[in-house]
């Protein structure tokens, strides 16, 4: 209902430009500060990301695994934990480079984590791109651990599914996000988060 409100005055203001004979005009949030708020299509956007990225982090940093973490690093062992990045199968572009990095800037600020950056190992990272076209199967990634030389490994995927009836659609996009220790290929945490946007007439 907001949404189609929105439309709504969106629609009515261009009719009443167009009617003045003005043309269209280009803005920037700066100019138009609930720009972000209206969404543009079923696409797959940054609000979107950021919706399902601040549900799972903030479900893993107040976890089991994340207070037994803590409980580590109280006792002078801090865990050591590598990021892999995050598998894309929507049919959208998503920068999974830019969502590996915020998992791993809130890992190291907001966890008692020490942080591997796995990308400067140039073998490891072509092994582990070729792992994300696999399942994940958790004792391919603890193997993966092991050649790090880290405890934990975080890793994902955020996919989507769409129906079609008539000529409106539903699309519900998902942010899928494990932790598996790497000794025992046990899975510490996971958490599933979604949205779902639609054009409904």
């Amino acid at each position: 209902m907001f949404q189609k409100t929105c439309w709504q005055v969106v629609c009515a203001a261009v009719v009443v430009v167009g009617a003045l004979g003005c043309s269209p005009t280009y803005v920037s949030d700066a100019d138009a500060p609930e720009l972000d708020s209206y969404t543009m299509s079923l696409r797959f956007d940054r609000k979107d990301l950021d919706r399902l990225y601040d549900d799972n982090i903030k479900e893993l940093l107040g976890s089991g695994i994340a207070k037994q973490w803590e409980r580590q690093a109280a006792m002078g062992k801090s865990p050591v934990l590598a990021v892999l990045p995050m598998r894309n199968e929507t049919s959208e572009h998503i920068q999974t480079d830019a969502l590996l990095s915020k998992f791993e800037t809130d890992l190291v600020n907001k966890s008692p984590a020490d942080v591997i950056e796995y990308r400067d190992q140039p073998n490891n990272m072509a092994e582990v791109r070729r792992q994300m076209d696999a399942n994940y199967d958790p004792n391919r990634v603890a193997q993966f651990g092991r050649q790090l030389g880290v405890q934990y490994i975080v890793t994902g995927k955020v996919y989507d599914v769409s129906e079609r009836v008539g000529d409106e659609k539903r699309v519900q996009y998902f942010m899928f996000v494990r932790v598996i220790e790497v000794e025992t290929s046990a899975i510490k945490f996971q958490n599933e988060s979604k949205i779902t946007k639609a054009l409904v007439r």
